[in-house]
């Protein structure tokens, strides 16, 4: 697993240069930590206990430039905040920045061979946190091989949203991976079955993310309820994917549709999917009459409203009604009859649902 190859590149690394170390996320939590080497002090000490960096740490980080440094950055002991010496190396990957490694220097700094080592193992590192773009961390947490707890150190924790994207996998990957670098936190995000699907726990715009990668790759996007915490990731996911699923078969939902929104589809999602040969049975008669299966959705839709109907159809009322007619004796359904309607309107999206 993901935090296990971290671990492992972490305690390699740790026992070669006899320094304790840690790697943190972009937000200063504690992805792993190594076993003691060296000298320990009281940030560490806190920062293992807690999984994460006190403000007043992470202040007098940033105030060495740790935040934009591409190249290992040492930031000086303050004794005051119980703090040894440290190395910070940050962890990039295709340009992105995606943690730090800090590595406890002490009074005794690393050498050029042992900070190119490090250098090195940290390039490492940073692969396996961010995968070019994808995050085998999220993949792992949604297909239930790795546990919340684990995943919360490289996610985080908090509110959340899934975005899903419908496509071809061979395009999804490598449009997302552009649309996402645009940005100085890229979410996390991976390639399911026929979805991509990002992480949104940042604050992100749902809605013109979603466009931006829809137009980018012709596909349909779906995006979750918020959730409070990844335990609720599955449940996010489940709908994200039936909303770009629902996106695909209702062009009136636009390319970006949200699971809130989705009326009838939530349903047919909850139900034992029908296969279209069974749905399509009070349909059946219309088959060969296209027009007059557009003419009953239609009218269905606008709630039987016969003025709306005919102007959307561009037809004359008179037409509308002899069409109307001839849909009543062919399906042997009667329109003023309520059950009738929805038993015709659920079939009508029962074979848009299962045709995509």
């Amino acid at each position: 697993m993901i935090a296990d190859d971290v671990q492992d590149l972490l305690e390699s690394l740790a026992a070669a240069l006899g320094r304790g170390m840690s790697v943190d996320d972009l937000e200063g939590r504690v992805v792993a930590h190594s076993a003691h080497h060296g000298e320990v002090d009281q940030v560490r000490a806190h920062a293992i206990l807690s999984r994460s960096v006190p403000a007043e740490v992470g202040a007098w980080q940033e105030a060495h430039g740790v935040a934009a440094t591409r190249e290992p950055v040492r930031v000086a002991e303050n004794p005051g905040l119980g703090m040894a010496a440290r190395l910070c190396v940050p962890l990039l990957h295709q340009d992105r920045r995606v943690g730090y490694l800090w590595i406890i220097e002490g009074e005794g700094p690393l050498t050029p061979a042992e900070e190119a080592r490090a250098v090195r193992d940290a390039a490492a590192i940073a692969a396996l946190l961010d995968d070019g773009g994808s995050s085998h961390t999220l993949r792992q947490l949604l297909t239930g091989e790795l546990t919340v707890r684990r995943a919360a150190g490289v996610l985080g924790e908090g509110p959340l949203r899934l975005l899903a994207l419908r496509g071809d996998p061979a395009v999804l990957r490598d449009a997302v991976a552009v649309e996402v670098s645009r940005t100085g936190r890229p979410p996390a995000f991976t390639v399911l079955d026929r979805h991509a699907v990002l992480l949104l726990n940042r604050g992100e715009d749902p809605q013109s993310l979603g466009e931006r990668l829809s137009a980018r790759t012709g596909g349909n996007a779906g995006v979750s309820d918020v959730h409070a915490g990844l335990d609720s990731a599955a449940e996010a996911y489940a709908q994200a994917v039936t909303a770009a699923r629902a996106a695909a078969a209702e062009p009136a939902l636009g390319p970006v549709a949200h699971w809130a929104g989705l009326g009838v589809y939530r349903l047919l999602a909850g139900s034992s999917a029908l296969p279209v040969a069974q749905a399509d049975t009070p349909l059946a008669p219309l088959k060969e009459h296209p027009a007059l299966t557009l003419t009953l959705e239609t009218y269905l839709d606008t709630g039987g409203d016969a003025q709306e109907t005919a102007r959307r159809l561009h037809l004359h009322r008179t037409s509308l009604y002899y069409r109307l007619t001839r849909i009543e004796e062919l399906t042997g359904r009667r329109l003023k009859d309520g059950a009738h309607r929805l038993e015709l309107h659920l079939a009508l999206k029962l074979v848009r649902w299962n045709t995509v």
